[in-house]
């Protein structure tokens, strides 16, 4: 079930926006391995392609998740904190990177 606290809501709502929920990777140090981190973005007009993102909807807001990231049952997507000149920092909890 996906949920979207008032916060992260109203944001979206303003903006007419959709939430991305996606990985990016760096570089592990000595391992040689790539460290994926989740990160949640506020896109305006979002064309997510079917086979690389699912969406969820939640009140009307959509929810665009890369198809390559862990989902489990109950999904949170809320606001971290607010910065004046950035906006809305947003993170996700119920989502995690599969790693292959």
């Amino acid at each position: 079930m996906l949920t979207i606290e008032e916060k992260a809501l109203a944001a979206a709502r303003e903006k007419n926006a959709a939430f991305v929920v996606k990985t990016i990777s760096a570089s592990g140090g000595c391992c040689d391995t790539d460290i994926r981190e989740i990160v949640v973005e506020l896109h305006q007009d979002f064309k997510g392609q079917e086979p690389l993102y699912s969406v969820m909807e939640y009140e009307g807001v959509k929810v665009f998740i890369e198809r390559y990231l862990k989902v489990h049952e109950d999904i949170l997507v809320y606001q971290r904190f607010k910065l004046p000149l950035i906006g809305g920092i947003f993170k996700v909890k119920g989502i995690e990177v599969k790693y292959i």
